[in-house]
């Protein structure tokens, strides 16, 4: 039985030189990360708003290692018994009304890239082939491949990058009336589709538009005969305390796009879905969406459906509706008039606090060093830093009050 190799050094480990040696974890357990040295990092933010069912689960190990002891490579175009369950679950018991089709990719950024080659597929399904331009809201973000990281409003990370983007309209985040001039400007005969997160995360720290906004973007993208793309890598199942983050507010997408929850941490899976009209307008004219290699290996679905399971046995949705509005609550009486926080706002448990005065980078190691882990979001200079909160959907609530006391102390210090 093989094992896993003791390191010696992480000095190789990173891409390229970073200013401190990055931790080493050796072991994960419910909402903490073990490190080498045997201290305990409380994980405040689920990682990067991934870890949903807690870390630790053995039987989502145990599912992904009996499906890939019969089944291990079949290209994506082939079904397999956990490719069609996982399919099924998701239609009949996630899914919004009218979604019966699942696309499986790796990771977030494919498939929201995936998500803008359907809205290109529909409209060239319908003879309007001029449509191609995704427009996007500044902050936003939407992925690291060239097209998303072209269609996002995350400047800090398109920095450098600007020559290989195609240049396609931003949008005010919050500013309905935005997107129609902006549509106007670009020509309505060329653009395809509007990409937006029901919750903004890493680009701004859980920010939450308007009430009447999503109302507004509804009935703009109907006018224009526009498909609305609900970006759901983060917010989608039950991260906001619903199924998805859009059903807070009243919006039919066209097109939803899913990841980190999916997969839970344990495996990586993304999934894109489309209202049956997108792909039975796709299909008729015998139209089709090209897989990635990794689309969904069996034993990846495998470990999905445990992680499901699991979200359906513990009710976690619904947990992490009640648990976000204790620590939501929390923070901000513990926060209230701090000279370093300007607000606390968000959903479910994927809340932000907006920061002033010090960068998220100072703060998150201010927490580390104090044992927790805390997501860094911001975009650049236009867009204030803020702390992601996004724990396990199981955290306790002695792990809540633990999170507000660090996070009180971490920004005490600076």
């Amino acid at each position: 039985m093989s094992t896993v190799s003791e390191p010696t050094s992480v000095d190789r480990y990173p891409f390229t030189r970073v200013a401190n040696r990055p931790p080493l974890v050796v072991a994960t357990e419910g909402s903490e990360l073990i490190l080498d040295d045997g201290r305990r990092i409380l994980d405040a933010a689920g990682g990067a708003v991934v870890t949903n069912i807690g870390h630790g689960r053995h039987e989502v190990a145990d599912a992904v290692a009996a499906a890939m002891r019969s089944i291990d490579y079949v290209v994506p175009t082939w079904a397999t018994p956990n490719r069609v369950a996982l399919v099924e679950r998701l239609a009949d018991r996630w899914l919004p009304d009218g979604f019966d089709h699942v696309y499986f990719a790796g990771g977030g950024s494919e498939a929201t890239d995936t998500a803008v080659r359907v809205a290109r597929s529909y409209h060239l399904a319908r003879g309007d082939e001029g449509r191609y331009k995704v427009l996007a809201r500044v902050p936003s973000y939407h992925g690291a491949t060239v097209t998303t990281l072209a269609i996002g409003g995350h400047m800090a990370r398109r920095s450098g990058l600007d020559p290989l983007l195609a240049e396609w309209p931003k949008v005010p985040w919050n500013d309905a009336g935005a997107l129609a001039s902006a549509i106007e400007a670009a020509g309505p005969d060329t653009v395809a589709a509007f990409m937006a997160e029901p919750v903004i995360g890493a680009s701004a720290g859980a920010l939450v538009a308007d009430d009447d906004y999503w109302q507004q973007i509804m009935e703009i993208c109907e006018h224009y005969g526009i498909l609305l793309i609900a970006d759901e890598v983060m917010t989608g199942f039950g991260r906001t305390g619903l199924t998805w983050g859009h059903q807070h507010d009243p919006v039919r997408p066209d097109v939803l796009v899913s990841a980190k929850g999916l997969g839970g941490g344990y495996v990586p899976m993304s999934m894109v879905s489309a209202s049956n009209h997108v792909l039975d307008t796709i299909s008729d004219a015998g139209g089709s969406v090209m897989f990635f290699t990794y689309s969904g290996p069996d034993a990846m679905c495998a470990g999905a459906l445990a992680v499901l399971d699991i979200m359906e046995r513990e009710n976690l949705v619904e947990r992490a509706a009640s648990m976000g509005e204790r620590l939501q609550s929390s923070l901000r009486s513990a926060l209230d008039g701090h000279r370093r926080v300007t607000e606390v706002r968000g959903r479910g448990l994927m809340i932000g606090a907006e920061l002033s005065g010090v960068t998220a980078a100072a703060a998150v190691d201010a927490c580390v060093e104090r044992g927790m882990w805390v997501y860094p979001a911001g975009s650049g200079p236009a867009v204030a830093d803020a702390l992601l909160f996004a724990p396990p959907l199981t955290v306790s609530e002695d792990e809540i009050d633990r999170i507000v006391a660090i996070t009180v102390d971490a920004l005490d210090s600076l």
